[in-house]
């Protein structure tokens, strides 16, 4: 019966080395993803401030001819100013050659603060190319050392289920079982070490005269708390 008890423990390492390689096949890819969605907020940032560049010149130009607009619209008001003969005609046309000043002036405003964004943003997707373009070279990195550890993770994953199938080909039926009836609901661990008359799963004490039988290591034994099955080893003892 030791034998079998030795071989459901190395059962028990290879099933928890397969679950931490799944759990690597599952998460590395994510993590990958995650990466270059970080990549790819960045690169729809840098469009964004396109856009805004490309509105805010737009604006500017608009600006710009609404200027000329009003100049040539002052150049008119002006030459009919000499031909007015009545005072309230007189005032009725200066007022509008104002209001018209007035508008070249708030043009003039916008386009000076449409000059300011603009540079501001120049500024931005300068140092944002920059960040792009070091990050697309850490993803390209990302994305070969990815595909090597996942080449590598498939390979040993491949190797120790093949290592397993061997093993249960020489575990006693029934004891297979058992041992992956109580893994299923043990949350993946069926096999537990008993240290210091101490269940290392669920970390309880077992009753002494249990504990001394178990050191026989002639039968299955398990835990009276966790149900799992418990094992001793001989270095306890020197210990």
């Amino acid at each position: 019966m030791k034998e079998q008890i030795d071989l459901l423990v190395e059962l028990q390492e290879k099933d928890k080395a397969l679950c931490a390689l799944r759990w690597q096949v599952r998460e590395g890819p994510e993590r990958l993803r995650e990466f270059e969605k970080e990549f790819e907020d960045l690169e729809q940032d840098a469009r964004s401030d396109k856009e805004r560049i490309q509105d805010l010149k737009k604006d500017q130009r608009q600006y710009e001819a609404k200027i000329e607009d009003g100049l040539a619209d002052i150049r008119k008001s002006r030459g009919r100013l000499m031909s007015i003969k009545h005072n309230k005609e007189y005032q009725a046309l200066s007022k509008e050659i104002e209001e018209a000043e007035k508008a070249n002036t708030d043009c003039d405003d916008k386009i000076l603060i449409c000059m300011e964004k603009l540079e501001e943003l120049n500024k931005e997707v300068a140092a944002r190319k920059q960040g792009l373009s070091a990050m697309r070279e850490r993803l390209e990195k990302e994305r070969t050392a990815a595909t090597k550890e996942l080449a590598r993770v498939h390979e040993k994953l491949s190797n120790i289920e093949k290592s397993r199938d061997n093993l249960i080909k020489t575990l006693d039926p029934r004891l297979l079982a058992k041992y992956e009836q109580i893994k299923g609901g043990s949350e993946g661990i069926a096999v537990a070490l008993v240290s210091n008359a101490t269940c290392s799963e669920c970390h309880l004490s077992i009753p002494a005269q249990m504990y001394n039988e178990l050191q026989k290591q002639d039968k299955l034994r398990f835990c009276p708390h966790c149900q799992r099955i418990i094992y001793w080893k001989a270095s306890e003892a020197a210990a």
